[in-house]
Order: structure tokens, then C-alpha cells, then sequence
């Protein structure tokens, strides 16, 4: 599959997501039964993710060179959107996502998370796999023919037999365990400058992975386990999540978009700065300072807003500097920085 495909589905995957979340709004805040169940209180970690996920998965989609693993990567993420949110629907009405469909986007969006990391920063190889297992035979055969490209779609079989023979949560357990073996052998296989990149995605996967085999074992031992260890155990994933995800986006660049991700962090913050601080002065000072002075409060707040915009430039220069120190470079060094450098001053 190409990178121009790959990206298409993302965008027509990202849209379903789009939709589906505002029609569960919409029936969520219109019935008073559905905001006072308190199964919608325990998902409430994963409602507030969910539109960050969405948000890495355009971001990496729009800015991203063409590397099929950033790609495969954020349609993993935008493949995750659509299935809780399809399982939020079903909570509300069976009828609107049948268990077939909830079982069809899980698996796919499984087999999905297993590609990333057989090709996310790099393609993993039989060589790779035999060099980090040389005793273990079973475990190498495994997953050299799970990263063939005309084997890996067998996997949606094999969760789809889990998934119906033992349960739903085994199949995430087996899952989540191919992936992390995946992510080992490319961690462990790439260069230094990609085992930076990818530093944050590593202990966020092997951290999310531990959490999820700790709140199943908590649930096979104690069946009727309390409605807030399910939510505390929930929010920790869904923390791990994102706070991987983003201290991967922000300070490793590991999908190279950094410029762009520094610039959005960098104009935000100094928008909202300025908001902030322009509100409070006109409200508390200019006020005051016009009736002093006897001046009118347009001219007021005319000369003040003259003040923020010649402010504006010097400020904003600090920050992408401070950003830029902060960031890791590009692996080739030298491209980072002219992108960099450019971002600031496109006569530079």
C-alpha cells in the first residue's frame, strides 16, 4: 500500500471520527439518562484524549516527509478514534454499532498498532529479529513471519480467533505484547538518532502494556473490582498515551514535525499571553489611566495594542529559540536547523 493511499484512508478515517464523536455529543448532552450514567463517567479519560489523538493523527498526516511508518502510525491513531467512539455509541444504543462491527474495527485497528512498529521509525528484517533473539527460535520465527508483508494481514485471523475462543481483553493483552516485541526489535536495531526519536513512543508503549495487564489480572482476581480503580487505572492509560505521544511530537521530532509543532506551541502560548494581559489592563488600567489623564479609552487602547504588536515580533523570536534549544535535532543535523532557522525568517 502506497503513502499517498495510506494518507487518504487517514483523512476519510479522520472524518468518520469527526462525525460519529459529534453525533455522540449531541445524544450524550440531550439526554439527561446518558450524562447520568456512570458508565460515561468512567470513559471520561478517554473523551478527553480522544480529540488529541485525532489532532497528532492530522497534524503527522498534513506535515509528515513520505515514511510509510509515520503514516501507518497515524492511521493507527485515527483508527483508534473511530473504535471508542463506535463502543461510546454502543453504550448508548446496540442497535447503532452492532458487536460484529465494534469486533471488525478492533481487529483492524490491532493489526494496524502491530504494522506500525514492524515499520515505525525503520522495517524491521529477518536479521534484525534473529540478531536481538539468537537462543529464542520460536519467539524469532514469530515475529519475522509476523513482519512479512504477505503475511501480517493474517493477524486480523488470529485476534479474530482470540477474540472469540478466550475474550476481548486477551486479544488487546496479545496485541499489545506483539507490538511491544516489534517496537524492542526496532529500538534495539536503530541508530542512535532514531532510538531518540522513538525514546518517548517506546516506555509509553511498555508502560500503557503493564497498565493493561495489571487492570486485567485486578479484574480476573477480584471480578467485582470498584468503579475507581477502573477509572484511576484509565486515566494513568490514557496519560501515558498522550504524554508519550506528545513529548515525542514536541521534543524528539519522531515524526518530523517539529517546525510545525513548535510554531503551533509558540503562537499559542504568545496569543494567549497577550489576550490575557491586553484583558486585564484594559479592564483594570486603562480605565483608570483614561480618567486620570483624561483621555479617551479608543486612543487608550489603540496606542496599548500598537505596544503589543511591535512586541510581538522580539517575543515570539525568544521562544522559537528557546523551543529550538529545547527540540533534538533532525538525524542529518544540518536540514533541522536551516528548517528551523527558516521557520523564523524566510529571507534567511
Amino acid at each position: 500500500m502506497n503513502y499517498k493511499l495510506l494518507r487518504y484512508i487517514n483523512y476519510v478515517s479522520i472524518t468518520i471520527t469527526f462525525v460519529l464523536t459529534i453525533f455522540f455529543f449531541i445524544n450524550l448532552l440531550g439526554n439527561s439518562l446518558y450524562r447520568n450514567d456512570v458508565r460515561f463517567s468512567l470513559i471520561l479519560p478517554s473523551l478527553i484524549t480522544q480529540p488529541i489523538l485525532v489532532f497528532i493523527s492530522l497534524i503527522i498526516s498534513i506535515k509528515t516527509n513520505q515514511q510509510k511508518g509515520n503514516m501507518i502510525f497515524a492511521l493507527f491513531l485515527s483508527l483508534l478514534s473511530d473504535d471508542r467512539v463506535l463502543q461510546y455509541l454502543r453504550m448508548m444504543n446496540h442497535n447503532w454499532a452492532p458487536d460484529a462491527l465494534i469486533l471488525t474495527i478492533s481487529i483492524l485497528t490491532g493489526a494496524v498498532f502491530i504494522k506500525v512498529f514492524q515499520s515505525f521509525p525503520r522495517q524491521i528484517t529477518k536479521e534484525d529479529v534473529k540478531s536481538v533473539f539468537p537462543k529464542g527460535k520460536i519467539l524469532s520465527g514469530y515475529v519475522t513471519q509476523s513482519a512479512k508483508n504477505n503475511t501480517w494481514f493474517i493477524f486480523p485471523v488470529i485476534l479474530l480467533g482470540v477474540a472469540l475462543i478466550v475474550s476481548l481483553d486477551l486479544m488487546n493483552v496479545f496485541i499489545l505484547i506483539t507490538a511491544s516485541i516489534a517496537l524492542y526489535v526496532n529500538f534495539k536495531k536503530s541508530s542512535q538518532s532514531e532510538k531518540d526519536k522513538i525514546l518517548w513512543i517506546f516506555w509509553g508503549v511498555l508502560t500503557y502494556t503493564f497498565l493493561v495487564i495489571i487492570h486485567l489480572l485486578i479484574n480476573y482476581f477480584n471480578p467485582e473490582s470498584s468503579n475507581t480503580i477502573t477509572l484511576l487505572i484509565s486515566m494513568l492509560k490514557n496519560f501515558v498515551l498522550v504524554c508519550s505521544l506528545l513529548m515525542s511530537l514536541f521534543f524528539s521530532n519522531a515524526f518530523d514535525t517539529g517546525v510545525l509543532i513548535r510554531r503551533t506551541l509558540v503562537d499559542s502560548f504568545i496569543f494567549i499571553m497577550i489576550v490575557l494581559i491586553y484583558n486585564t489592563m484594559e479592564h483594570y488600567f486603562l480605565h483608570w489611566l483614561s480618567h486620570e489623564l483624561e483621555i479617551s479609552d479608543a486612543l487608550l487602547s489603540s496606542l496599548l495594542s500598537g505596544i503589543f504588536v511591535l512586541a510581538f515580533n522580539p517575543l515570539h523570536h525568544k521562544f522559537m529559540n528557546y523551543m529550538g534549544k529545547k527540540v533534538k535535532k533532525h538525524p542529518d543535523g544540518k536540514t533541522e536547523r536551516r528548517d528551523y532557522l527558516d521557520s523564523i525568517n524566510p529571507d534567511f
